[in-house]
């Protein structure tokens, strides 16, 4: 049976709280740079931790312009998740900066990723694009009405290694905020899903809750992103309150 990837978004920040992020079984987190607190720097060390304990880092950009899609990269971003995605010619500029020949127009400079060019693996010059243009996933959100009425257009570019489904800002570009079981966010989700699919492209979308996930999962979307750490963090605490509290009063 094929497995269904699942990972968070990585809100709270903190080397220790990514630490802790890779003992849980998650595939993959996603540092959010969109709307998390989070510099370069600090991103750069998060990274370093998320791989050291086996976890994918991910990091969804708040700018698409060329220095820091680059930077992104360099540091060691193993894929990009990029928002408020409205047009084909975005992406297509994203790719260009994200790519390398002959994808795209990524600039070349040895980096942390490589040893500053000591591993053999970047030797040679040739392989070493081909390698990066494998494991640096490009993936823009469909989250507005422009990006899903041209999602079979995004989805099949080459360069779009998946796409992201954002259901709340989606629903709210639709008219319908947060009604995750309305037609017409079914409907339009149902959409992205079938470009996926008929692209190649890894589906990945964004679960609030465990029902959610379940369903997406089922429906055949090939990622789960689960929720937020800060999110997760204050239920499990609320829920072992209750619990507690329960108990003491039984």
């Amino acid at each position: 049976m094929r497995k269904t990837t699942f990972g968070t978004f990585f809100e709270l920040g903190g080397r220790g709280a990514m630490e802790s992020l890779s003992r849980t079984g998650l595939d993959y987190v996603i540092i959010d740079t969109e709307h998390g607190c989070l510099s370069e720097e600090s991103t750069a060390d998060l990274i370093l931790a998320a791989e050291r304990g086996g976890l994918l880092p991910y990091v969804r950009i708040g700018d698409t312009r060329r220095p820091y899609v680059l930077r992104m990269l360099d540091i060691g971003a193993r894929g990009l998740i990029v928002p408020n995605i409205r047009s084909v010619d975005q992406v297509k500029e994203i790719i260009t900066h994200a790519k390398f020949p002959p994808i795209g127009n990524r600039g070349y400079c040895p980096n942390r990723t490589t040893g500053w060019g000591a591993d053999d693996w970047s030797k040679d010059v040739f392989s070493y694009m081909e390698e990066c243009n494998r494991r640096c996933r490009l993936i823009p959100q469909c989250e507005t009405k422009e990006a899903l009425e041209q999602i079979e257009e995004i989805a099949a570019l080459p360069g779009v290694d998946g796409i992201f489904v954002g259901p709340c800002d989606l629903s709210i570009d639709l008219g319908i905020p947060l009604q995750f079981d309305n037609p017409i966010l079914l409907s339009a989700i149902e959409r992205i899903l079938r470009a996926c699919q008929d692209s190649g492209k890894e589906s990945v979308i964004f679960a609030a809750g465990m029902k959610d996930a379940v369903r997406w999962a089922r429906k055949g979307f090939d990622s789960i992103a689960y929720s937020l750490d800060a999110s997760v963090f204050i239920q499990a605490y609320q829920n072992l309150i209750s619990q507690f509290e329960a108990e003491v009063r039984a």
